[in-house]
């Protein structure tokens, strides 16, 4: 008999439209800890499809995706942005101080413009909002249908 394998300890759910950062935030992250499992969508929804078929304990979301806007992607992963049952962290291209903003009240962990971002800052960014999330008592914790 085989011994079960172990599941890893964390996954990540990468939602961005363009396939390079896609591939590049992917890559850099399973470098970052083979603790990882990173799933990837290429659209809005198809990633809601995967967030409510697997366990995911973070959601990297790009705010440009071709299909929709990433903020009502948002509002879908975490629909009470002060019970977020998931942690969102927004990637942007827009340095823009009032998207980020605007991603925090509506429930993101943290928001990276991507050309300024380093992955060990979304490392350790991922683990913060995971551990947020996972501190919050469930009954305060709200999973979207």
């Amino acid at each position: 008999m085989h011994p079960k394998p172990e599941l890893p300890a964390t996954t990540v759910l990468v939602i961005d439209g363009s396939a390079n950062d896609r591939a590049f935030y992917t890559e850099r992250l399973r470098r970052c800890s083979s603790d990882y499992l990173v799933l990837e969508a290429a659209d809005g929804p198809s990633g809601l499809d995967l967030y409510r078929s697997q366990r995911i304990d973070c959601v990297v979301l790009d705010l440009q995706l071709s299909n929709q806007s990433g903020f009502e992607i948002l509002i879908n992963l975490v629909p009470i942005a002060s019970r977020p049952r998931v942690a969102v962290i927004v990637l942007t291209r827009n340095g823009h101080r009032g998207v980020w903003e605007l991603a925090h009240q509506n429930g993101a962990c943290a928001c990276f413009v991507k050309q300024l971002m380093a992955v060990e800052d979304l490392d350790r960014t991922i683990q913060r909002a995971i551990a947020f999330v996972g501190s919050m008592p469930k009954e305060d914790r709200y999973r979207p249908l």
